[in-house]
């Protein structure tokens, strides 16, 4: 597993095709790249802005042997079981060997570009209409390669058994078997048949693969068998011509289910066999890097993140005040790192004129021990320090809940004398009073402001609130 280079406890899926950084899904750089429809995802490192090559589908997939029961669920959508259905039945008109042999290329076409289809990621079964609407050459040419692959297999294992003996041809057909998978997996890979049937791929092939092949095998070995056998089971128990279409169908079935099996192993070892697949290509899979484009500010905070992981902080400080000179816009999380930037640098005054900022986003994120703890550190640089009301007064309300009755009473009366008119100065009168009378235990004090805060706004919505507190405490 690839660690990422700033996440060491994150898996890498994007390495730098310059500087060589390692990345997750949260460390790339994303941009669209075309327009409309034709719009791609690019991904950038952060670092160096160049392009990143995705290091492989095996981190977000479940290895092949952990996903059987979906190979045979693959073929069950309402389109593919009718396709089938309907080849099987042409398939089974022996009086015709025209439909039957276009039947058969048709259900071989099919699954061909399923097994294409899977190595790119899309673990969905192929649309019937789109194939159907191609040109006829895009659906005679795999089968004529898969065709003239078994054809020169079998020519061979019968010179090899006229030449060495039926031991000997018995051999090959049985080593035949065993790589038939590889060479049709080499023929999707490069879609050349010369490449295929070249000993140098496709007994690489299995070798790359490892013990992953051998299973592979194994599964469709038993893959093969399974028409033969329910044929053997179902035939005694109903008519001949319903168990000769029973048998057909099931062929269509397998065929789909093998073909699906050899794309997805080509799709888990795409990176050893040389299989190039893009990630957005993937579908079906629990992939992580799903995301949308990157917007500005979280593009600069990814490459902020480079300058912090490698120490380089007052650079970093100096990138995100230069992006903001430039008329960039923060986000709720550049602007905390640019803050934390400031206070480690004892930068005092970028910290009073940046905290504004700051702390609106802090405060609508609910972020209340960062928030305080900004707002306490510039009060300190500056006494004078604010902030605006909406701000102030969550700002109060959270030193209130802290135990902090002083501080939140300052606060109240703070945002009270700064901006009288602001929507929280009503609120902030009587969220004071509120704490004389119950915190301070000074109800005297607590009656006044009440009184001065009904006189000053008579007509806010709360003013009956008001006054029943007031009656309350006492003051009516």
């Amino acid at each position: 597993m690839t660690q990422c280079s700033m996440h060491p406890a994150r898996t890498a899926q994007w390495q730098c095709l310059e500087c060589g950084l390692n990345l997750c899904s949260d460390c790339v750089i994303r941009q669209e790249a075309g327009h409309m429809s034709g719009a791609r995802l690019l991904r950038s490192c952060p670092k160096c802005l160049r392009d990143t090559r995705w290091i492989g589908a095996k981190e977000i997939i479940k290895p092949f042997w952990e996903r059987i029961p979906g190979f045979f669920v693959y073929p069950l959508s309402p389109g593919t079981l009718l396709y089938m259905a309907i080849l099987a039945a042409g398939a089974f008109l022996y009086w015709s060997w025209i439909i039957q042999f276009l039947c058969w290329v048709l259900l071989l076409n099919y699954a061909y570009v399923s097994l294409r289809n899977t190595a790119s990621g899309d673990l969905n079964p192929p649309q019937v209409s789109e194939m159907l609407s191609g040109n006829f050459l895009d659906v005679v040419i795999p089968v004529v390669k898969q065709a003239v692959l078994i054809f020169v297999l079998i020519v061979v294992g019968v010179f090899l058994t006229g030449r060495l003996g039926v031991f000997a041809g018995l051999l090959y057909m049985l080593l035949a078997v065993f790589l038939l998978p590889s060479m049709i997996i080499v023929l999707v890979n490069t879609e050349s048949l010369i490449t295929a049937l070249n000993p140098a791929a496709f007994l690489a092939l299995p070798f790359k693969i490892g013990r992953g092949y051998f299973i592979m095998f194994v599964f469709l070995a038993l893959l093969a068998l399974a028409p033969g056998a329910l044929l053997q089971w179902v035939m005694p128990y109903l008519p001949p011509l319903l168990g000769l279409y029973l048998m057909s169908l099931a062929q269509n079935y397998y065929t789909l289910v093998s073909y699906h099996l050899m794309g997805y192993v080509l799709l888990q070892y795409h990176e050893s066999i040389g299989y190039e697949i893009e990630a957005d290509d993937i579908r079906g899979a629990s992939a992580e890097d799903r995301k949308v484009p990157d917007d500005p500010a979280s593009r600069e905070k990814k490459a902020t993140a480079v300058l912090l992981s490698e120490g380089r902080f007052d650079e970093a400080a100096d990138h995100i005040r230069q992006w903001r000179e430039q008329g960039g816009d923060f986000d709720a999380g550049l602007a905390e790192q640019y803050f934390e930037l400031l206070k480690a640098g004892g930068d005092k005054q970028g910290m009073v004129e940046h905290a504004p900022v700051y702390l609106d986003f802090a405060v609508a994120e609910g972020k209340k021990k960062q928030a305080l703890e900004a707002y306490d550190a510039c009060r300190q640089i500056d006494s004078d320090f604010s902030v605006g009301p909406q701000v102030l007064f969550r700002l109060g309300e959270w030193m209130s809940e802290s135990g902090r009755f002083r501080d939140a009473l300052k606060t109240f009366s703070g945002l009270v004398k700064a901006d009288p008119d602001a929507d929280e100065a009503p609120l902030s009168y009587f969220r004071a009073a509120q704490l004389y009378h119950d915190r301070f235990m000074d109800t005297e004090k607590a009656i006044k402001i009440l009184k001065t805060l009904i006189r000053r706004y008579p007509d806010h919505e709360m003013r009956t609130r008001f006054e029943n507190y007031l009656e309350y405490i006492g003051g009516a």
